[in-house]
């Protein structure tokens, strides 16, 4: 079956990229929501920063696990199902998050959450860059990627109301997006195209590690996980410990949610500038500009104090830079694996940069606990951050696939 016979379904597109949109509205919601609810949780169950960390990665390991199980399974069972079975994961148990009532039983229901969310991802990702014309790829998956920190931006105003309220809202909102997605959102007509090219075998046949490391796949993978382990290690640190290391600068606790919000505004700002750059073509300086960004507003609200003023430009400008370095990678990804194996090769691209998003939570409370401080804990990420802008500008010199 020939591209052609699936043209019919263009007017879908609007519907699959909408969707996709508000599916990673709801994910950057559920992510940022143990950030932005941590000081009245921590509180409401008496944790220690200890206590904190581990309740952090809790979420972040079930998202890698997902990340690798969904990602391969979509290749196999189909792009909106996958999608849709991982949001009613995450939806359920972000919303039963209020009910823990110890550091283990929240660490279980997060860790469950998080397998959900890690599913979710891959998919929305492959179902809209299958939907964009390939030279739009980029930009259009970057920007349904955008949903994701205007999420977490609805998430710290959400914060103000209680903490939780945060996550009955976060499960609320994708329990009642899947039934919309299942009547509405098509599947995905490459993936359809690929399958019956096959002759109607559901998933690519190469094993694993042939779709990541054969061929010449080898250096591109191994970039890709390198780029993206560095900017989710960054990443799900700020997420998770802002408002606690801002507090512990001296400011408010209403005032360190505000901080929050802007650096997630910050966040889909930034989206909105990357995106456009990367459709004219510039991604080397545009990457490259992305990752200076990041070591400079690291330092900057490394060196502020109490004031609220230079505190709120220092996160705003923080979120701008570095919120954008994944979902940059993200946009990018799905151009160097073939349809029949991208929801795999994208799913474990992402699985391995949780990697670092389990690893950034836990390695503040070590840091805070020797005497760094919130200036020394977001002093130590700029070396990540170097590592990862090399990646990725490698990475731009690898070749892409044709579909």
């Amino acid at each position: 079956m020939k591209l052609a016979k699936f043209e019919a379904g263009a007017r879908e597109v609007p519907w699959t990229l909408a969707l996709c949109f508000l599916a990673a509205l709801t994910e950057g919601f559920d992510i940022q929501s143990m950030g932005v609810a941590a000081p009245g949780l921590a509180s409401a169950l008496a944790l220690s920063h200890d206590q904190l960390g581990p309740a952090f990665s809790a979420s972040l390991l079930g998202l890698l696990i997902g990340s690798l199980i969904l990602g391969r399974m979509s290749d196999r069972m189909g792009r909106k199902w996958t999608l849709i079975a991982s949001m009613l994961i995450f939806g359920v148990f972000s919303a039963a998050t209020v009910l823990a009532w110890d550091t283990g039983s929240l660490i279980t229901i997060r860790g469950l959450a998080g397998l959900g969310l890690g599913g979710a991802l891959p998919n929305l990702v492959a179902l809209a860059a299958e939907a964009a014309a390939p030279s739009r790829r980029a930009r259009m998956v970057t920007l349904i990627a955008s949903g994701m920190p205007f999420g977490g931006a609805v998430s710290a105003a959400v914060a103000l109301l209680g903490w939780k309220a945060v996550f009955l809202v976060g499960g609320a909102a994708p329990l009642m997006l899947a039934p919309l997605m299942a009547r509405a959102l098509p599947e995905s007509r490459r993936f359809l195209q690929a399958r019956e090219d096959r002759g109607g075998t559901k998933a690519s046949q190469e094993s694993i590690p042939r779709i990541l490391f054969g061929g010449s796949r080898l250096a591109t993978t191994v970039l890709l996980w390198s780029g993206l382990f560095a900017a989710l290690l960054t990443l799900h640190l700020m997420l998770n410990w802002l408002p606690t290391l801002m507090i512990s600068k001296g400011v408010s606790k209403d005032a360190a949610s505000f901080v929050s919000l802007l650096f997630n505004l910050g966040g889909g700002a930034g989206v909105l500038v990357v995106s456009a750059l990367l459709a004219r073509g510039r991604r080397a300086w545009t990457l490259g500009g992305l990752y200076a960004g990041m070591a400079l507003s690291l330092i900057a609200l490394a060196s502020v104090n109490a004031d609220l003023a230079a505190t709120a430009i220092a996160g705003f400008a923080a979120g701008t830079f570095i919120s954008v370095g994944p979902i940059a990678l993200y946009g990018l990804a799905p151009d160097y694996y073939a349809v029949a194996m991208r929801g795999t090769g994208v799913g474990t691209a992402m699985a391995a940069g949780r990697l670092g998003a389990v690893l950034g939570p836990l390695l503040a409370a070590p840091l805070l606990n020797i005497g760094a401080g919130s200036s020394g804990v977001l002093l130590a990420l700029t070396p990540l951050v170097a590592v990862g802008g090399g990646a990725t500008l490698l990475l731009l010199r690898r070749p892409t696939v044709a579909d």
